[in-house]
This record gives C-alpha cells, structure tokens and sequence, in this order.
C-alpha cells in the first residue's frame, strides 16, 4: 500500500462529513479551516467516519484517550491514521 499523505487522509475524513451535511467536501474543508488550523470537528461527528477511515486504510486504532483527543480535529485524526499507517509492517518495507 502507499502511504498517503496527511492531506489525503483528510479528504478521506472530510468527505463523508460533507455527504452527511449535504455540502460540497471543499465548500466544509473551507469552514473547518476557519475554525482553526486543525480543523475541529465535534468528535460525535469524527465516530461516525471512524470506521469507514479504519476500512478505507486498512487501520485499527486503539480506543484510547489519545484517540479520543486526536478525533477532535480532522488533522489530528489524519495524523494519528498515518501513524497508524506507517506502523503497518507493510509500510516499513516500503
């Protein structure tokens, strides 16, 4: 698998955020860039995508405080899935 970049996993997060909120996910990455450089989210939100990102990657994270305050972002979570990512023993053949 090839490691995506941290903007790549955003997208991944950011997407059915703006499905689910019937926007366009570039008109939502625009707000949540307003909001600060993390772009919060409401981590009631970041659970419902959480699944479909450990799918999409091919993750599991561990349900964890650290997790839990990473889910708070977009960009935390993106960080913390290609954490996870480059943890992979397949990401360390590459």
């Amino acid at each position: 698998m090839e490691i995506p970049t941290q903007r790549a996993i955003e997208d991944v997060i950011i997407e059915p955020l703006a499905q689910d909120g019937g926007v366009n996910p570039a008109d939502l990455r625009r707000q949540l860039e307003e909001q600060g450089p993390g772009l919060p989210i409401d981590s009631l939100l970041a659970v419902e995508v959480l699944v479909r990102v450990e799918q999409r990657f091919d993750v599991q994270l561990d349900a964890n405080p650290a997790t839990a305050e990473a889910m708070q972002s977009v960009a935390a979570f993106a960080s913390t899935v290609r954490n996870a990512i480059l943890a992979l023993p397949s990401a360390a053949a590459q």
